[in-house]
């Protein structure tokens, strides 16, 4: 083997080498963490802060005082639960958690509330080098995500691939440049990039009319649908009775003046919530777009119909969910009234 060919060897090995040890060294999520999280008030979105209160420990995430559980994985996909800001049983949190120290999701609670969290590391955590080659190597993770790899693996593929082209052809060149008189040029087929890689990604969400912004961005819907009231509770209506006027880019939706308690119960107003296609699967993916004042009795919209299906953009339909809040209970207690309307094309 001549010696060119063994540093060559050695070079790649060493690339391989350090796309598998660079990430774990990076990917260090330990530490302690400044945490953050919003909910709707009465006045519009609230930020609530506990400094030092968010904790990751070889991957599982508590929480001081002890309130939160769960884990983040290697990629930095957090999941977590505990108790709902709004009051009155559970939360799942999901996110993600970065190499630099930051981290942000959202939430969902068991009464279909919805807000947003957020990190940052005050101790703890990788190496600043290792973080920056971290980042370098994300920025060619579309060539392992080409292969249908994920994550970190998708990272260390395409840093790997990337530098071991680079290395090749600089001997490649300069195995050229020094090629003897008389000796016959090998042709080498041209490396042909790959194009900008191209993901349908879901519409960022809507701001709440009425509600300041919040620190820590507006909250998406929850992934599951909000549920609705499939059985008649005292004081509460069974329905909207929605009608609807579907255009192939644009829907009029109207309803019914609702009667209900008004000694039980106040209308806080109508949470609109678009289906929509956006390419993460093949169910839509729900958000809530706008929130309405209790005294509205119509909505409309323009959308872009792609005609596409799940692949993005495709619109399903839209609901509308009456938001009721009772008023003797001990805590915030929420009831939704919702029906949805459907796009015929």
């Amino acid at each position: 083997m001549s010696v060119k060919l063994r540093n060559l060897f050695m070079i790649t090995f060493l690339v391989v080498f350090m796309s598998v040890a660079v990430p774990v060294m990076a990917a260090s999520f330990e530490g302690v963490y400044n945490y953050a999280y919003n909910l709707r008030g009465p006045e519009g979105w609230e930020e609530h802060r506990v400094d030092s209160g968010f904790i990751v420990r070889s991957g599982v995430i508590s929480s001081d005082p002890p309130a939160l559980s769960g884990s983040v994985d290697s990629s930095g996909e957090a999941v977590f639960t505990g108790p709902s800001p709004y009051g009155g049983g559970s939360a799942t949190f999901t996110g993600v958690i970065r190499s630099d120290g930051s981290g942000d999701g959202s939430y969902v609670d068991g009464q279909g509330l919805t807000g947003n969290w957020a990190v940052q590391r005050v101790s703890g955590g990788g190496s600043d080098w290792a973080s920056l080659l971290l980042d370098v190597m994300y920025s060619f993770s579309f060539i392992g995500e080409f292969f249908g790899l994920s994550g970190t693996t998708a990272a260390s593929v395409g840093a790997a691939a990337v530098i071991t082209v680079v290395v090749f052809t600089g001997v490649i060149l300069s195995s050229i440049g020094k090629g003897g008189r008389g000796s016959k040029r090998k042709e080498y087929p041209g490396f042909h990039s790959r194009g900008e890689y191209e993901a349908s990604q879901p519409d960022s969400p809507s701001g709440i009319q009425g509600s300041p912004a919040s620190p820590i961005g507006v909250p998406p819907p929850p992934q599951s649908p909000p549920v609705g009231i499939t059985d008649t509770i005292p004081g509460l209506p069974s329905g909207l009775n929605l009608r609807s006027d579907w255009g192939p880019r644009s829907v009029l939706i109207d309803w019914d003046e609702l009667q209900y308690d008004r000694d039980r119960y106040t209308l806080e107003g109508y949470d609109v919530i678009q289906l929509k296609y956006d390419g993460s699967g093949t169910t839509p993916t729900r958000r809530t777009v706008e929130r309405l004042t209790p005294e509205n009795r119509r909505w409309n919209t323009l959308f872009d119909q792609t005609y596409r299906w799940n692949t993005g953009g495709d619109i399903q339909g839209y609901r509308i969910d009456a938001v009721f809040r009772e008023i003797n209970s001990d805590s915030p207690r929420f009831l939704r009234v919702g029906e949805t309307s459907y796009s015929p094309y």
